[in-house]
């Protein structure tokens, strides 16, 4: 990287030595991908640091397809669409681990999720972590997985859900950017 020194007198940059700064070439070097793929990589490691102190370590990493749709659709239907179908899904799964009245108990598991296949020619899916409270067996929390997917609609058939043995999951989750985080799927739960 160059060392710089500003000039008042003259409103300009110089090098060290004296010489001049091209002032363009050196906006275009901090604007590169070099520098806007650093950006990102700090960017993704504070999120990935961030979701690890809300919801502690995942059990589960998954994810969930939306069902196809035939024609051309606006992003913000898509999201939409997407944003209603996992909210009911996340209900049906906290009702079918903890009962009907897990709001009122404050119990509920720990979620993540990111939207990504938003493109003209993409499907919509989201890949997001789920962590399991101390008190929820496995067997009871993946037959109410399979439920709730079942009795979301608006859920395709393609679907994947893994115990969390991958680290870089979280990372990989919003690779898309943080445009594809949406705030109410970010739920610390019940440890």
């Amino acid at each position: 990287m160059l060392s710089m020194t500003a000039s008042f007198e003259t409103n300009q940059l110089n090098r060290r030595d004296g010489g001049p700064i091209n002032s363009t070439a050196l906006f275009n070097y901090t604007n590169s991908e070099v520098f806007g793929h650093l950006q990102q990589e700090r960017l993704k490691k504070t999120w990935v640091q961030f979701l690890h102190q809300v919801i502690g370590e995942p059990t589960y990493s998954f994810t969930l397809t939306m069902r196809p749709v035939n024609g051309t659709r606006r992003t913000s239907a898509k999201i939409n669409d997407a944003v209603s179908a996992l909210s009911w899904f996340v209900n049906v799964l906290n009702s079918r681990c903890f009962g009907h009245s897990y709001r009122r108990q404050g119990i509920e598991l720990g979620f993540f999720a990111a939207l990504e296949g938003l493109g003209s020619y993409e499907q919509p899916h989201w890949h997001g972590v789920i962590r399991l409270p101390a008190q929820l067996a496995n067997a009871k929390f993946l037959k109410a997985f399979e439920h709730a997917r079942r009795k979301t609609k608006r859920l395709g058939s393609q679907f994947d859900l893994q115990p969390y043995y991958e680290k870089k999951w979280l990372e990989y989750t919003i690779k898309t950017g943080v445009d594809s985080v949406h705030p109410e799927f970010i739920r610390v739960g019940t440890f």
